[in-house]
């Protein structure tokens, strides 16, 4: 859906951050289809899971089969 892309456009954007911040084009066309709590919600679950991804790499956690 429409919603699912622009979420994950943001997702993706916030993941990659090539400048220090998620460029005007990408935040804009997400904050056209999604609402500001959805936009928030996007951000901190991709933050929060960026995170963890970041932490499991550092610490070699095993991923599991």
């Amino acid at each position: 859906s429409e919603t699912d892309r622009a979420a994950l456009r943001l997702t993706e954007a916030i993941t990659r951050v090539p400048d220090g911040h998620v460029s005007d084009e990408d935040y804009d066309a997400a904050a056209a289809v999604l609402t500001p709590d959805q936009v928030s919600a996007v951000a901190w679950l991709a933050t929060v899971m960026n995170a963890f991804n970041r932490v499991a790499i550092t610490s070699r956690y095993p991923v599991g089969n």
